[in-house]
């Protein structure tokens, strides 16, 4: 593991004794009494204005720097030198970033940098980087000159490589996110942008956008397949997802003398439900919560039911360690009941989880991008036609305006791949339960669950402490290992959650669960290492590769 760091007075001498080292290793002289008397005098020459940073390694050695001054009208990049040993590690590329970053901190537009004509290694990370060649700005004794102009395209393009190269490097185990699972050859790209209704037109509108009526009429079968799969009366993709779905789904049927009961946070519900609701004035009230079971207290919540009868009943169990059974509401016909399916629509459209429908829900709420690998697009699903779907329908009109026709395109694509779909359902359901067993199995502080229903796709750890748990979870981030820090519910206190459904379409599979498990493990009972890193690093590129690998099959 490599750290960089700033320059400090501590590091004077090491710093005098790496020049020497890698000066001779490029078979050069160092003089600190005259060329090079600035890296005895670095505070003057580096840190009033620019910077001077070190890569230190595990020993506290350095073993590369780089430095930035500022000159007349611009900054110059100087000492960039990595000892021979520590080239082709990422070291280089490291400093170079953290001087880049410090420049757009600082609004510094133009660096120039001088060097000799046999650095290969200076010449390739330079051009790499964006800088081009440019005319002698010195009397240095270099052969080479280089320039970088930091304007607001090379910005971008920075920060979105950084994005990938992070991206590419790690294994997301957040249960919120997920990697979308789309045909290439099925481009929809075109769609981006065009503003299209969600009906037919005619003379009698006040707005009509030529050429819309065969993408209107495309998403009238994209519907039918939904409704086909979820069992639906109907199906509306116009909301986005989350809660902007949650905030339009009230505004168009919630009237201010409603009642409306929600699963309460502390059971797994949504934190902000509550408080959408009570903005439009709604009389909120919630489910009693058992904290010994974990679940809802199912007999109290009855007489809550009985005593205020609520108009609406909305269950989004955001999170959960059981797919908890909710069929003892059936029996209130005259209130109507709502499902948010987010974390749990894969398994219900494959079978392996019981379709809300069935358990007597009226309405399925859904986004398409967490547990279901879609676009951020929201749908809703209903059982029979209503009062309340006409309503809906009706008042929707006024809060979203376009349907975002690209979304709703992508939106079935997982489905069609049947075969794929059913597979990725399955791995994900044994990668929980393997990764979930292993982990009590080294005694990891992993939340256990009631085995009466069927277990979701969450795993919950809760260390001894607050504190613990956010270690613990800053570890695995820095293994690239990117989990969930939150408050669990339940009055548990706060915790990782951990998901498998991203990790799975990144190429997760049951064989690397066991070599996942020792990593996890090794990061919560000691500390990070550059080994632990080193093994995290090829897991993940080794799970990346399988899944390279399946998109191609």
């Amino acid at each position: 593991m490599f750290n960089i760091v700033c320059y400090t007075e501590e590091l004077s001498a090491d710093i005098q004794s790496f020049f020497r080292k890698v000066f001779r290793e490029n078979k050069r002289v160092v003089d600190f009494s005259n060329k090079d008397i600035d890296i005895i005098n670095l505070s003057n020459e580096y840190m009033n204005e620019g910077c001077f940073w070190c890569a230190i390694d595990d020993n506290k050695k350095i073993v590369g720097t780089i430095a930035l001054r500022p000159k007349e009208n611009f900054y110059e990049l100087r000492r960039f030198f990595v000892l021979k040993k520590y080239h082709n590690k990422g070291i280089g590329q490291k400093l170079l970033n953290s001087l880049i970053d410090f420049c757009m901190i600082k609004k510094i537009y133009i660096i120039k940098a001088a060097t000799m004509e046999d650095g290969t290694s200076i010449h390739h990370i330079l051009t790499k980087n964006g800088f081009k060649l440019t005319k002698r700005y010195s009397n240095s004794t270099a052969d080479i000159f280089y320039k970088l102009k930091i304007d607001s395209m090379y910005i971008y393009h920075y920060e979105l490589t950084k994005l990938k190269e992070s991206f590419l490097h790690s294994l997301i185990l957040n249960p919120t996110e997920n990697i979308p699972m789309y045909k290439k050859e099925y481009r929809t790209d075109f769609f981006e942008g065009l503003y299209v209704s969600d009906r037919f037109k005619d003379v009698n509108d006040r707005v009509i956008f030529a050429g819309r009526n065969d993408y209107i009429r495309f998403f009238e079968t994209i519907k039918e397949e939904w409704k086909t799969r979820l069992k639906a009366y109907d199906v509306d993709l116009k909301t986005l997802s989350g809660l902007n779905a949650h905030l339009v789904l009230f505004l168009c049927i919630v009237k201010n003398s409603n009642i409306v009961m929600l699963l309460p946070e502390e059971c797994g519900g949504h934190f902000a439900t509550t408080k959408i609701l009570e903005s439009f004035n709604v009389n909120v009230i919630h489910m009693i919560p058992d904290n010994n079971n974990k679940s809802v207290n199912v007999e109290k919540t009855i007489e809550l039911i009985e005593e205020k009868h609520p108009n609406f009943i909305f269950v989004d169990r955001s999170e959960g360690l059981v797919y908890e059974d909710f069929s003892w509401l059936k029996k209130y016909n005259d209130i109507y009941k709502i499902f948010d399916a987010s974390q749990y629509l894969v398994q219900i459209l494959t079978g392996h989880y019981v379709n809300p429908f069935d358990m007597g829900f009226d309405m399925i709420v859904s986004t398409l991008h967490k547990n279901y690998p879609g676009p951020q697009k929201g749908i809703i699903a209903v059982k029979e036609r209503s009062d309340i779907w006409n309503d809906y329908l009706l008042n929707a009109k006024t809060y979203i305006s376009n349907t975002h026709p690209m979304a709703i395109a992508k939106s079935l694509m997982p489905l069609l791949s049947s075969r794929e779909f059913i597979e990725y359902s399955e791995l994900t359901i044994e990668c929980v339960k393997k990764l979930e067993e292993l982990l009590l199995n080294n005694n990891l502080p992993v939340i256990k669950r009631d085995t009466a229903n069927p277990s979701t796709l969450h795993i919950w750890i809760l260390c001894n402490t607050k504190e613990e748990s956010y270690k613990y979870y800053l570890k695995l981030e820095q293994l690239h290992i990117l989990t969930n820090y939150r408050l669990l519910p339940y009055n548990l206190g706060y915790g990782l959650r951990i998901g498998m459904s991203a990790a799975v379409r990144m190429g997760l599979r049951p064989c690397h669960i066991k070599e996942l498990a020792a990593i996890m493990t090794e990061a919560y009972y000691d500390e990070i290492s550059n080994k632990l890193i080193k093994k995290a690093e090829k897991l993940i590129n080794k799970i990346i590769i399988t899944g390279e690998l399946s998109d191609k099959l």
